[in-house]
C-alpha cells in the first residue's frame, strides 16, 4: 500500500491512478488507527489526489464513482471533494466495502459538485463532525452503483446488519454540524440523530430521513403494558417494536421529511425545526416521546401519517398546523401548543397485533390557535388518567366481572383551549371530557355507536351490559366527569346514546367508573340512572340529537339558550341562571327543567314536547303540555335560587297556579285562582318587581297601563299587589 504525502500535478496523478486501478490501492492517510481511508479504484472524472497535513483532497472534472476499501476521518482531519477546471453539476458517488465509516473530522465539497453521495452498507457514524457541501448530499446504507452517464442506482438488499463498535444504529449523527447548499438525504434501516445541527439551502431546503428494512434489524423498544393493563381482558398487550428513526435535541434549518416502512419514528429531548416536519410511516410515531420538560419547536407545519400501534406528540410547539393520522392504533397529544389548526384522526386501516384500540387522547395543557378537528374510529378522551399500581409496580385490580378486571386509578389535571371551533367525531365510541375545554366559537361533539359489524371486544361489552343485540349498542355516548366544564359560544351534541356526566356507584368511585369506561369499552345505557349533568359555561345550544329513548343531562353555569333539538328526554338546568327555549326547531320527548333554574322562557307555539319544572314553593312538578301557550315563567329573578331571604315583617310575592292561594288571604284579590302576585316598585308603581319561587305560564304585559299578565288560556288578568307576611 502506497502513501502519497505531497502535492503532485493532476496529469501525474491521473496517470498514476490509471495504473493503480488494477495494481494497488491509494491510502489517503486519513483515519489512521480507526480503519483508515483507502481508495480501491475510481472511474470517470476523478483526476487526482492531493494530500497534506491531516487532509486529503480528491479532484474531479466530471461524474465519478470512487470505490473505497475503508473510509474514515479522524478528529482534526479534513476530506475535501473538489470540482476543478470550472466543472459544474457533477455527481460524486463514494461506496465503501469494508467496515463502518466513522467521521469525527470534516468533509467538504465545493461549488462544482452538485451531488455528493456516501454509500456504506456497513453503516455510518458522524460524531463531532462537520459536513459542508455546496450542492445536494446523501448518506446511505444502501448499495449503490453509477453508470457511464452519472446516474446512480441503489440496492436496498445490499444493506448489511453490521453495527460494530457498539453502534446500535446503522447511521448515527451525534454532535455534528451539516451545512448543505442543496437538499440532504439519509437512507438506512435505522438512524439516530443526536444534538446535531442541519442547515439546508439557507433554511429553505429539505432534510430527508428514509428508513428501509427496519424489521430486519435488532434495535427494539418495549412499550410496556399501556397504562399497566397487560392481558387481563382490558385489550392492551405488552410488545416490542423496531426503533427505526430517532432524533434527539436537533437543530434543523429547513424542511424535514421522515419516511419509514417499519418501526418507531421517535424524537426526544426537544429540539428546533425551522421549517415543516413531514412524517410518513408504516410503524409508530412518537414526537418528543419523553416528558422531560424540553420542548420540540416547529416553526412550520407538522404532518404525520402512520399505521402503527401508537402515535404521540408531547411537549411540542407548532407555529403552523398540526395534522396527525394513525391507521393502526391510538393517537395522543399532550402539552402541545398549535398556532393554527389541529387535525387528529384514527382510521383503523389495519388491526394492530398489540391490542391497542383506535383511541384519540388530548391530555395535559394543550392549546390550538385556530380550529381543532378530531375524528376517531373509537373513543375520544379529552383529559388524562393513570392506572394505579402497588408497591411492586403491579396494576391494582378492584374487581373481576364477566371475565375481565376493573382497575383502580385517578384522573389527571389539564386543560384544552381552542381559539375557534372544536369538532370531535367518533365512528364507534364515546367522547369523554375530564378537564375544562374552552372554545372561542363553536363546539360540536358527535358520538356514533358501533354498527353491528365490529369485533369481539364490542360484543363482549354488550354482553356484559345484558343487551339482546350487544354488537349494535356499543359506544355512541357523550360523557364527562362531573367537574369538567365545556365553554363555548355555541354547542352541538349528537349521540347514539346517553349524554351527560358519570358518577360513582356502590362498587366504584366516579374516577374508577370513568377510567374503566374508557379503558375497557364499558357500555353506558341510554337510560342510565348513574347520571350527573354534563357542565357547560353558558351560551347557545344549536342542536341536540339522540334517539327518542335516550337521556340528556346538561347543566349550565350561565344563561343558556336552546334553539335546536331532536331528542328523547332533555334534562337541563341552570343554577340561578336563565334558560330560553326558542324557535320551532326544538323537538324532544320531554324537556325537564331543574328546580335551581331562576328563569325559564319558552316563547314559541306549536311545540311537540312536554315541559316539566319543579315548583319550589310546594316542590310539585308543574307540567306544561305542548298545546298550552306559554310566553315565559320567572322564578325569583334576584339570584336567590328561588329562595328569597326575608327579615321579619318584609313582604315577598309568589307566582301561584291553580289551587289554594297562599296565606294570609290577599286583600281584595280578583276572583281567580290562577293569579300572579307582585310588589310594586315604590318610585314607579307601574313597573312591578316580582320575586317568585317557580316558573309558570305567565307574562307581565308592559304595554298595559296597569300591571297585568297573560293567562295560559290567552286571557289577560289585572294583577293587584297584596301583602304576604311571615
Amino acid at each position: 500500500m502506497k502513501n502519497i504525502k505531497k502535492k503532485v500535478s493532476a496529469l501525474v496523478l491521473t496517470t498514476m491512478f490509471a495504473m493503480m486501478q488494477v495494481s494497488a490501492a491509494i491510502d489517503t492517510g486519513l483515519g489512521a488507527g480507526n480503519g483508515g481511508a483507502v481508495i480501491n479504484n475510481a472511474t470517470g472524472g476523478f483526476v487526482g489526489l492531493e494530500t497534506g497535513t491531516n487532509s486529503a483532497t480528491l479532484n474531479f472534472n466530471g461524474n465519478s464513482h470512487v470505490n473505497w476499501d475503508t473510509l474514515n476521518v479522524n478528529s482534526g482531519e479534513t476530506l475535501n471533494f473538489n470540482a476543478v477546471d470550472g466543472t459544474n453539476g457533477i455527481t460524486v458517488l463514494n461506496t465503501v466495502n469494508q467496515g463502518m465509516t466513522n467521521v469525527y473530522g470534516q468533509i467538504n465539497a465545493n461549488q462544482g459538485i452538485s451531488k455528493l453521495i456516501i454509500s456504506n452498507p456497513n453503516g455510518v457514524l458522524f460524531d463531532g463532525a462537520t459536513f459542508t457541501t455546496a450542492g445536494d448530499a446523501m448518506i446511505t446504507a444502501q448499495g449503490a452503483a453509477m453508470d457511464a452517464h452519472g446516474v446512480v442506482t441503489y440496492d436496498p438488499s445490499a444493506t448489511r446488519a453490521y453495527t460494530p463498535n457498539g453502534q446500535d444504529y446503522v447511521i448515527t449523527v451525534k454532535n455534528s454540524d451539516f451545512k448543505v447548499g442543496g437538499d440532504l438525504n439519509f437512507v438506512a434501516p435505522t438512524m439516530n440523530v443526536v444534538k446535531s445541527a442541519f442547515n439546508v439551502k439557507n433554511g429553505k431546503g429539505d432534510v430527508k430521513f428514509t428508513t428501509t428494512n427496519g424489521q430486519d434489524y435488532f434495535i427494539t423498544e418495549s412499550n410496556g403494558c399501556g397504562n399497566g393493563c397487560c392481558g387481563d381482558g382490558c385489550g392492551t398487550k405488552k410488545y416490542t417494536e423496531t426503533q427505526s428513526m430517532r432524533m434527539e435535541a436537533v437543530q434543523i434549518d429547513g424542511n424535514v421529511y421522515i419516511t419509514s416502512d417499519k418501526g418507531i419514528v421517535k424524537t426526544v429531548g426537544g429540539g428546533q425545526i425551522n421549517g415543516n416536519l413531514n412524517i410518513q410511516s408504516d410503524g409508530s410515531v412518537a414526537l418528543n416521546y419523553v416528558d422531560n420538560g424540553k420542548v420540540l419547536n416547529v416553526t412550520g407545519d407538522v404532518n404525520a401519517k402512520a399505521n402503527g400501534p401508537m402515535m404521540y406528540a408531547r411537549n411540542t410547539k407548532v407555529d403552523g398546523n398540526l395534522n396527525m393520522t394513525n391507521g393502526g392504533g391510538f393517537l395522543e397529544v399532550g402539552n402541545v401548543q398549535v398556532g393554527k389548526d389541529m387535525n387528529l384522526t384514527t382510521t383503523a386501516e389495519s388491526e394492530n397485533p398489540h391490542g391497542y384500540k383506535h383511541f384519540t387522547h388530548v391530555i395535559g395543557k394543550t392549546s390550538v390557535g385556530g380550529n381543532a378537528t378530531i375524528n376517531s374510529q373509537n373513543n375520544i378522551h379529552i383529559g388524562n388518567y393513570e392506572i394505579a399500581v402497588d408497591e411492586n409496580g403491579n396494576t391494582i385490580k378492584l374487581y373481576k366481572e364477566n371475565g375481565r378486571f376493573y382497575y383502580d386509578g385517578k384522573l389527571l389535571d389539564g386543560e384544552f383551549n381552542v381559539g375557534k371551533n372544536l369538532t370531535a367525531t367518533t365512528k364507534e365510541g364515546h367522547i369523554m371530557t375530564t378537564v375544562n375545554v374552552n372554545v372561542g366559537e363553536h363546539l360540536s361533539f358527535d358520538a356514533n355507536a358501533a354498527d353491528g359489524s365490529v369485533n369481539a371486544e364490542y360484543f363482549d361489552a354488550g354482553v356484559r351490559a345484558g343487551l339482546s343485540e350487544p354488537k349494535a349498542h356499543y359506544g355512541g355516548n357523550i360523557l364527562s366527569s362531573p367537574d369538567a366544564v365545556l365553554n363555548a359560544k355555541t354547542y352541538e351534541f349528537k349521540s347514539d346514546g346517553y349524554i351527560g356526566a358519570l358518577k360513582g356507584n356502590e362498587k366504584y368511585t366516579t374516577e374508577q367508573v370513568i377510567i374503566n369506561t374508557m379503558e375497557a369499552y364499558d357500555y353506558v345505557p341510554k337510560d342510565t340512572s348513574n347520571h350527573d349533568y354534563l357542565k357547560i359555561a353558558g351560551g347557545t345550544i344549536t342542536n341536540i340529537e339522540t334517539p327518542k329513548d335516550s337521556q340528556v343531562y346538561i347543566g349550565s353555569k350561565g344563561d343558556v339558550v336552546l334553539t335546536g333539538a331532536d331528542a328523547g328526554d332533555i334534562n337541563i338546568t341552570a343554577y340561578r341562571k336563565r334558560i330560553d327555549i326558542q324557535g320551532p326547531n326544538v323537538h324532544a320527548k320531554n324537556i325537564n327543567v331543574g328546580p335551581e333554574t331562576d328563569y325559564l322562557k319558552v316563547e314559541f307555539e306549536g311545540r311537540d314536547f312536554t315541559t316539566n319544572f319543579t315548583n319550589i314553593r310546594d316542590e310539585k312538578v308543574v307540567t306544561i303540555r305542548p298545546d298550552e301557550k306559554i310566553t315565559y315563567a320567572i322564578t325569583d329573578g334576584q339570584g336567590g335560587n328561588n329562595q328569597p331571604t326575608l327579615k321579619p315583617g318584609e313582604k315577598t310575592t309568589y307566582l301561584v297556579g291553580p289551587g289554594p292561594q297562599p296565606t294570609p288571604t290577599p286583600v281584595n284579590p280578583p276572583n281567580d285562582d290562577n293569579v300572579r302576585v307582585i310588589n310594586p316598585i315604590p318610585d314607579d308603581p307601574m313597573k312591578p318587581m316580582a320575586s317568585t319561587p317557580v316558573a309558570y305560564a305567565a307574562d307581565l304585559d308592559e304595554d298595559e297601563e296597569v300591571p297585568c299578565r297573560k293567562n295560559v288560556d290567552g286571557s289577560v288578568t289585572v294583577v293587584r299587589a297584596y301583602a304576604v307576611t311571615d
